[in-house]
């Protein structure tokens, strides 16, 4: 055989060894866990209040900031968390199939070798080997070992075991992490989140082109359902002039295939779930209608949902006149004594939009335009028609941080067999000399290595004395 063959050789049992190791297991298990259960923990921006949202933003920055990026729903979505739980499935279900073929192996009594264990004591007898091992399987089962004899390199072995409980539930702990392979690949394959943003008086048609953004989009694609939503109203709530506590969509909801139609509300924090996929409403901001005339023809007429800064500031293109407009909302516009504008309260009492217009980059004109009025500059005539609402309804669809979760404290149970039983094994191995039977001990525990080696110490004793009286 050449190097190279002996290199690929050892490389292939090391990657064996570190697949069916339990320390990989353990690291990446630790490993997840602390991702979910961080994930789980963190605020997530998408799913709290807008009161909550200000609260963090003004006390607690930094732990908005880890919200905003190690959230449950981001985290879940990274290629990350994907490899450790691949990594940690393919580790489980390799562990479990070779710690089924030992078991086989040593109950059937064809081990072609010892297994692995800490050798303790080394003494002869003499006396013959049938009577040792008929001495070391009343010893066993005196104390409810599990025995078997086999014979292996030419000596005699007897083993005792304990802890079949632990061993099965070990294999079922397994188990439960490899059902969480199911998961994963179904997350991978079938992951879908995405956004649809709508203002009120709208008519949307489900459809990808019509998405206003994709986040994740599954392997083999999505088809969407066949739903047309028409935005009717949206109602607000206010604690005071500046915290809004309750925000409400109402909307009718038609499936084109089936021709149903009914009559859907949305709430943050409160989804609606139709054939697998997940609307959530997550934000709302304003959608003012402007009418453009160019010498008293209208050549642009749209709701523009814009997305304010701090200083509620936005702009948009009006591409076709060379144009770009800066809004600033004022939703309850008052002016103070020396005449600059502010907004008194929160409330859309009294819309104003402050709009700086640029025509092919060069500003033209700076005005202060109420709901209904108009900015005249040139040929042209820009008219602040209404003020609207929009939202974004987040879609996903995803296997769900709860189910991995749920198999997690599933698998518990496993872990709890483990202790109430946990596998242990003594094995004593009788070699027939000339000089007499030479007895080998070994033991093999996770735990517990002290109370083999008394198990132990008490076998040996009982042996010699029945020696002794031979």
């Amino acid at each position: 055989m050449n190097l190279l063959g002996k290199q690929l050789i050892n490389a292939m049992r090391w990657l064996w060894r570190f697949l069916t190791s339990r320390n990989t297991a353990i690291v990446l298990l630790t490993a997840i866990s602390l991702v979910l259960l961080i994930g789980a923990v963190l605020p997530n921006p998408a799913l709290i209040t807008p009161e909550r949202f200000i609260e963090l933003q003004e006390k607690m920055p930094a732990l908005l900031w880890l919200g905003e990026q190690f959230n449950s729903m981001k985290v879940g979505k990274s290629f990350a968390f994907t490899l450790i739980g691949l990594l940690l499935i393919l580790s489980t279900t390799f562990c479990s199939i070779d710690r089924l073929i030992k078991k086989k192996r040593t109950s059937s009594g064809t081990l072609p070798e010892l297994p692995h264990g800490k050798k303790m004591g080394s003494f002869t007898l003499e006396s013959r080997a049938s009577d040792i091992e008929r001495a070391l399987l009343a010893a066993f089962k005196r104390d409810r070992w599990k025995t078997i004899s086999f014979e292996s390199k030419g000596s005699r072995v007897i083993s005792g075991s304990k802890g079949d409980v632990g061993f099965w539930g070990s294999i079922f702990f397994h188990a439960i992490l490899v059902t969480l392979l199911a998961g994963l690949i179904a997350f991978y394959f079938s992951g879908f989140y995405a956004s649809i943003r709508i203002s009120e008086g709208q008519e949307f048609i489900l459809k990808k082109d019509n998405l206003h953004r994709i986040d994740r989009m599954p392997v083999f694609g999505i088809k969407l359902p066949d739903l047309v939503f028409t935005f009717h109203k949206f109602t607000v709530q206010y604690y005071d002039d500046y915290t809004a506590t309750d925000f409400t969509a109402f909307f009718t909801i038609k499936d084109i295939k089936t021709g149903k139609s009914w009559e859907q509300i949305f709430k943050i924090n409160e989804p609606f779930r139709y054939r697998g996929i997940d609307f959530l409403m997550v934000v709302q901001g304003y959608s003012p209608n402007f009418i453009l005339y160019e010498n008293d023809v209208p050549v642009f007429n749209s709701v523009v949902a814009l997305e304010f800064d701090t200083d509620f500031r936005d702009s948009f293109d009006i591409r076709e006149q060379g144009m770009r407009i800066v809004a600033q909302f004022f939703p309850d516009m008052e002016r103070n004594k020396d005449g600059s504008v502010y907004s008194k309260t929160r409330r859309p009492k009294n819309p104003y939009f402050g709009l700086e217009i640029y025509k092919d980059g060069i500003k033209v004109i700076r005005k202060l335009v109420a709901r209904g009025e108009d900015i005249t500059f040139g040929p042209y005539r820009l008219v602040f028609r209404d003020l609207h609402h929009w939202i974004t309804l987040h879609l996903v669809r995803e296997t769900g941080i709860g189910f991995f979760f749920a198999c997690a404290m599933v698998g518990l149970v496993g872990v709890l067999m483990r202790i109430l039983d946990p596998e242990r094994q003594i094995l004593a191995s009788i070699e027939d000399t000339s000089e007499g039977c030479i007895v080998n001990f070994y033991h093999s525990s996770r735990h517990f290595e002290g109370l083999l080696k008394e198990n132990i110490n008490e076998i040996i004793t009982t042996l010699k004395m029945s020696s002794s009286r031979q």
